[in-house]
């Protein structure tokens, strides 16, 4: 799955957090040169948009034109709405591997799928995969689980990121 180095990929996700439940979009491009992930609510109730590039601050935009940086992604968002997804590792997790420098358990499938990873104080899960693509397998169904968050994802696409584009279409700029 290393080779998976960049991606557009589009997902939903419930993320429940003590009482309360959130469904959300996450459409995601990924490349060596940029990140940009967008936190779509449904039916329009906000919209989170986070960009870095290599050796920046993380950027988190609100369609109200207000600007927060940090330097993780994950600070950023406790800053700005109160709780937090474990971008860092999910950069790893998202393709069913566990994250570089950090210590870790996880368990294999009989055909060599990822079933579960425990790091960082998450544990993931892989609930389902898609077809089997060169040799590789993707995660579809993921669920991961800390002592105060839940994140259930369902990937429904995978793509190369294209080369090249400015992520414009994907990630409109709020004026």
């Amino acid at each position: 799955m290393a080779q998976y180095n960049d991606w557009d990929m589009r997902s939903r996700a419930v993320i429940k957090l003590e009482a309360e439940a959130y469904n959300i979009g996450i459409r995601w491009q990924r490349d060596p040169d940029r990140f940009m992930m967008l936190l779509e609510a449904p039916f329009g109730q906000g919209v989170f948009r986070i960009e870095s590039e290599p050796g920046e601050a993380y950027r988190l935009k609100l369609p109200d034109g207000q600007v927060f940086e940090n330097l993780t992604a994950e600070a950023l968002l406790e800053d700005v709405i109160g709780w937090s997804l474990p971008i860092s590792g999910l950069d790893y997790w998202i393709r069913g591997m566990p994250r570089p420098g950090s210590d870790y358990s996880h368990r294999v499938k009989a055909d060599g799928r990822t079933r579960s990873i425990k790091q960082d104080q998450w544990d993931i899960s892989y609930l389902d995969y898609f077809a089997q693509q060169e040799d590789s397998w993707l995660p579809r169904k993921i669920e991961l689980v800390s002592d105060t968050i839940t994140v259930r994802l369902i990937v429904e696409r995978w793509q190369p990121a294209e080369q090249g584009d400015s992520g414009s279409d994907l990630f409109p700029e709020f004026n």
